[in-house]
Order: C-alpha cells, then structure tokens, then sequence
C-alpha cells in the first residue's frame, strides 16, 4: 500500500504542475478531439483570442480562421499531423474582435497505449508585437524617434531622388536648413522636457506649410531640413524660408504654461547652381544658415553669394513696397479707349504707377511680379479700386460725368479675400455708378478653377459691375467655359496686334477673336495699337475699340481730362472719292509712273507702294478692291506678297505681272487660289486696262454679292 499511495501521490503532484504551467504561461493551449471539436482551452487563449472558454467548447477551432490560406494550405496541415503527429508553422488567424494576427502554432497528437491518436493538442504564441517590433525597428533607422521626422539617412535617400527627378524634368529644387535661434535658451531655462515639446511643437507647425512632395526632416537638436522638390524658379526657396519665418513668429506654450518665443534662421542651396549632389546642398545649405545667424539670425541666406544679393534686393523691395502701400506712394495713370467708329474716347484704363521716392516713377513690370510673391498685391488691388472710384468721383464734381474707367485684378485678389466687399464699399463711399466700372480679369486666372471663377464673376456682374476677358488668345479658354463667362468685352492682347498688319497668324487670331466676341454680343477692344496701319485694319474687321500709343500713352488723371473737355478724337479715315480703287506695287518707280498714265482716264481711285511691305501697310489704311504687283521685288516677291494678302484680304482681286524665268512661281500661286490672272512682261496695254476693268467686274458681280450674303445683308 505505501509503495502505491506513494505513486498515485506523485501522479496528482504532476497534474498539479501541469495545471499550474498551463494556468501561467503566455502561450495559449487548445486541446481538441480527432473531429476536431475543441476540449479545453487555457487562460492564455482567452486572452489572445478574446474568446472565453465558454465560447469556444465544443466549437471547431476554424471559428479562427482568418481567410488567408487557402484550402490546400489547411490539407498539407492536417495530412503532415495525421501521419507524423507534429505540424508546426506561422498562420494567421482572427480574434474575437476581428483583427487578424500572426502566430506561431505547434500542431501534436495525444496517443493512447496502443499508440492510437485520441487528442491534438495545439500551443500557440501570439507574434503580432514581435511583427510590429520588426516594423518598428527600420523606421527607428529612418526616423527621429522624438518628432518622427525623417533623419539624415532617410533624408539623404530622398534628396537624392529629388536630385534624379529634377535632372529628369529639367526643374530646380532647394535644401532649406532651418535653425532655431532661442531654443538653446529655452532648454537651458526650462529643461529639456519643455525643449523636446517644443520641437514637437515646432514640427507640427511646419507640417502646415508642406507639399506633399516636400521632405521635412529633424537632423539634430533645434535643425531641420526642409527639401524642396519641382521648382520652376528659385525664388520659391525664399518665399519658404520667408513663410517658414512668419510662421514661427507667434509664442508657443510650453508644459509648464509658459510661452516660448522662437526665431529662426533659414539657410538655402539651390540644384543646379549650388551642386549636383545630396551632400554638396546640405553642406551648402548648413554654410548659408551659420552665416543667417551671424547677420544676426531671424533672416535666410543663400549658399552663392549672387543669390544672397538678389534675395537682399527682394527683402528691400518688398520693405519699399510696404511704405508705398503705407505712406500712399502709387498713382494711377489712365490710358484712352477710342472707339473706331466715331474716333472719340469712351472710357479709360487705370494703370499703376509708383512714384518711388529718389527713383521718380517705376512701371509695374519692376514691381507687381514682387508684390504677387509676397502677398502685398491684394492691399494694391485695393488700393487701385478705391482710388479709380475716387478719380471717377472728382471727374463726375468737374462735369465729366460718362468717364468709365476699366481696373485690373490680379489672381489672388480675385481668389481670395473680400474683393466684392471692397468694391461696393469703394463705389458707395464715393458715389460711381457700378457700370462706370469695369473689372480686367486675365484668361489664365479664370481658367486655373473655371467653376469657381464663374461663381465669382456671377457675383460680381450682380453689383452691376462690367467684366472684360483680357489678353484673351494668350492662355487656354476652353471655349465650353467661354460661353459661361458673364464677360462685357474681350481684349486683343498686343501681342496679335503688333503684326497684325503683315502676319496672316496675328492676323487671324485677331479677326477670330473678334468674330467670336461678337456672335457672344461682347464688345472688343485691341490694346497696344501703335500705327495708323493697325488701327485701320482693326476697323476694317470690325473692333470696337482700341487703346495704345497711336492717340495716346497713359496720362495722370488731369491731363487725360483735358482730352476730354478739349473732345480730342482719333483722326478717321476719308472716304474713297471712287468706288474702284486700285493698289499698284512695284519696286520701280518708272514702272508705277507708266502704270499710272495707262490707267489715268479709267477713274480708278489708284493707290502705289514700292514694296510689298508698303503695300501692306496701304492695305491695312484703304478699302481697296483690286490688287497689281510686280512678281520680281527685294524682300518679298510678289506672289508671297499676293499669297499674304490672300490670308489677310481674302475678298480683293490679286494680279500679277511676271516675267518668263517666274513663270512656275507664278502658276504655282495661281493655283493655290492667291493670284487671279498674271500678265507676261512687257504687256499689251490694251490687254491689261481689258482685264483690269474685267477684275473689277468680276469684284462687283461675284465677290461683293458673296461678302453681302456672308455679313447678312
């Protein structure tokens, strides 16, 4: 008995361990039957699992099942189980609350004593923080643990990417070094808890200003790197920096309750002139910061010295710009719109002026673009709204009370701010009928979000204000979008009418636009209009109006209204004394001399140039019906000539007279359509008074009833 007791005591002993070790490990134990249903689970189960023991008795442990092995992965399972007893390997499974998880499972079988399988018994340990310690230890190699900002080596991969970009895009990029001026003080003052806070602090705020193609990093104690990617112009580095500074400006709270206030000091280098690779822009960029703070800090340097110039000649114009905002520096300057009907003046363009002290009177071109980058264009514009409308007002106390003036607007004035608010308030205040004013909106402004702009514009036309497009043909209307615009009038940008007379190009665009502003019932003016030859051939094609140097430069507010009381108009044209009119070219002035004697007694009203440029320029002033040229003629030969005149006066009758060596020139533009009939030198003077008055028969009774049928007469 006491050998017996003394062993069944050992058995219940070993149970005891058992239960115990089952009770207090951190791997989780299921004990299933063969089906298999499960039999027992341990405390360490339910806690990986979630499911209590109650849950999971008598269930099948694929209550488990993730759904991420297939059906062959589970057969290979249960076969290696069944014929050695053992399968071990990772899976994944599910916990109660749905999130999948990894773990490393160990499959065996219980035999009886005749080496039967009666159980399985499966041990599990839970990898899921093993899995995410592995994650986090390469971006503990990549990132600062305290801001999780890239470091140095993240950093450095990533710039040189941007550097391979770039030099693939033909772009510039930028390094931005950015050092905390006070933070050493800071830290000192209040302990290295607080200055940690304050990094992340720091970061959170410059995370504000980020692209998402930008790269901010954490290199060391109070230094950042910014890396800017896709730059079209260098300047954007500054406009960071200076934003970057601005933004840091306002105190932050420390833990304790305190405010910090922080500056800081931007160095910049620039790809490509700064160098080509990640560590020459970094060691660039950390030179530039070190001399920002021996300026002093709370400024931004560039690594060239060039650029630290140029920035220096920016961060004094901008200084400039904001006394002149300050201390009302700017005038305006106006410039006439004639109309070419009558010749008289309709209205005027506000144009900017800056009466810069020590530097007399600087054009915008010197000082918008500056104005645009630093945000002050928006004070401007107002500015330009108020004082159009006061001008108006003490034109209107003078008498002059129909002068309409047009103002330009600028992209982040239309945008953004409350640019109706400043309108009414400005046409109210003074007294200006909303129609006297009219609002210059540029075509690559309202494209850039034309369901935005058409809302604003919407707005606008319903204060009763006019709009115009301007310098329409130069951007990307979308003609769908056009026709939504609620636009007054379209300019002609002076790009089209500085060659409108001798480029069939400028020239079309031109006609188009005007054709198209008139089917939409909007006006049209033409602005930079320089010559007689110019304003001669927008009124042949229907412009309205026009505004340029020919009648007038831009004059200060007194001056253009004397033109007005002295009712100053643009000289019109004569009518033609004959209703046949003749233009004879011909390099030679015996042959235009003898040309003019043949065809006296004809009553041709008759017009003569010695080059086709001159021609051009006769054309462009007169109607003329009928055309004559020379074929042999320096600079231009008269079928190129004939062949541009076709392009830009398709209703005349075009002539030519050749020699034999043209011949194939000649015939060639014949049958391109540019020249009706040719004669052969020396001509039969019968011959060619017979077929001059025949081109003009032909004019009258085929191309002048086509031109009345075109025009809806």
């Amino acid at each position: 008995m006491g050998d017996f007791g003394s062993a069944l005591w050992s058995v219940e002993e070993a149970l005891r361990i058992d239960a115990a070790i089952l009770a207090t490990t951190r791997d989780a134990v299921i004990i299933t039957d063969l089906v298999p249903k499960i039999l027992a689970v341990n405390p360490a189960f339910t806690e990986i699992t979630g499911y209590a023991e109650a849950e999971v008795i008598g269930k099948s442990p694929s209550i488990l099942s993730s759904g991420r092995h297939d059906r062959a992965f589970y057969q290979a399972m249960w076969l290696s189980l069944r014929e050695t007893g053992y399968w071990q390997g990772e899976i994944w499974n599910r916990r109660k609350d749905g999130e999948m998880y990894p773990e490393l499972l160990t499959l065996s079988a219980v035999c009886n004593e005749q080496g039967d399988p009666v159980h399985y018994v499966g041990v599990v340990t839970d990898l899921s923080q093993l899995r995410l310690h592995e994650e986090r230890s390469p971006r503990l190699a990549h990132y600062d643990p305290l801001t999780a900002l890239p470091n140095r080596l993240l950093l450095e991969a990533r710039l040189q990417h941007t550097l391979e970009r770039a030099s693939r895009e033909e772009n510039r990029a930028a390094v931005l070094v950015i050092d905390l001026d006070q933070f050493k003080t800071i830290n000192d003052s209040h302990g290295h808890a607080a200055g940690d806070a304050l990094l992340v602090a720091v970061t959170r705020r410059l995370r504000t200003r980020l692209r998402e193609e930008d790269t901010l990093s954490r290199l060391a104690g109070d230094q950042f790197v910014l890396v800017l990617e896709a730059l079209h112009d260098y300047q954007e580095a500054e406009i960071m920096a200076r934003s970057i500074q601005a933004l840091l400006e306002s105190p932050f709270v420390l833990p304790d309750g305190c405010k910090a206030f922080v500056r800081a000091s931007v160095g910049i280098s620039v790809y490509p002139q700064d160098g080509n690779t990640a560590q020459a822009l970094l060691v660039g960029a950390d030179a530039a910061v070190h001399r920002a703070k021996e300026l002093g800090g709370r400024q931004f340097c560039y690594y060239t010295s060039e650029l630290n110039v140029q920035a220096r000649a920016t961060l004094v114009m901008e200084e400039a710009l904001r006394r002149a905002l300050d201390q009302e520096e700017f005038v305006l300057y106006y410039q006439p719109k004639i109309d070419l009907r009558s010749g008289r003046i309709v209205g005027a363009e506000a144009l900017l002026r800056w009466q810069r002290p020590g530097c007399g009177l600087v054009s915008p071109l010197e000082f918008i673009p500056a104005a645009e980058k630093n945000g002050l264009i928006e004070g401007i514009g107002a500015w330009v709204i108020r004082d159009a409308c006061r001008q108006m007002r003490a034109w209107q106390d003078t008498g002059l009370t129909e002068i309409k003036v047009a103002v330009n607007v600028s992209a982040r004035q239309f945008r953004y701010g409350g640019l109706e608010e400043e309108i009414i308030q400005a046409l109210t205040q003074y007294g200006v009928k909303p129609s006297h004013l009219m609002l210059e909106l540029t075509e690559s402004m309202l494209m850039d979000a034309p369901e935005k702009a058409v809302a604003r514009m919407t707005a606008l036309k319903r204060l009763g204000l006019r709009l115009s497009l301007d310098d329409f043909g130069t951007g990307y209307s979308s003609l769908a979008y056009l026709g939504r615009f609620p636009i007054d009038q379209m300019k002609i940008d002076r790009s089209f009418v500085k060659d409108i007379v001798t480029d069939p190009g400028a020239a079309t665009i031109a006609t188009s636009v005007i054709s198209l502003a008139h089917r939409m019932r909007v006006g049209v003016v033409a602005e930079g209009v320089e010559t007689e030859a110019q304003a001669g051939y927008l009124r042949q094609n229907g412009c309205d109006e026009i505004q340029g140097y020919l009648f007038s430069k831009p004059l200060p507010a007194e001056e253009f209204a004397e033109l007005v009381r002295q009712g100053e108009s643009l000289p019109m044209p004569e009518a033609p004394l004959q209703s046949r009119t003749l233009l004879i070219v011909d390099d030679e002035p015996h042959i235009l001399a003898a040309l003019q004697r043949m065809l006296a007694d004809e009553g041709y009203g008759i017009f003569t140039a010695t080059s086709a440029h001159e021609g051009l320029e006769l054309l462009a002033k007169n109607p003329v019906q009928v055309i004559l040229s020379d074929q042999r003629m320096p600079a231009m030969s008269g079928a190129e000539f004939l062949g541009c005149v076709k392009a830009l006066y398709p209703d005349t009758v075009r002539m030519v007279l050749s020699g034999y060596a043209e011949l194939e020139t000649v015939v060639q533009a014949v049958n391109e359509g540019a020249i009706y009939k040719f004669f052969v030198k020396p001509w039969d003077e019968e011959q060619l008074r017979a077929q001059i008055r025949d081109a003009f028969l032909y004019y009258e009774g085929v191309i002048q009833p086509r031109r009345g049928v075109a025009s809806g007469l």
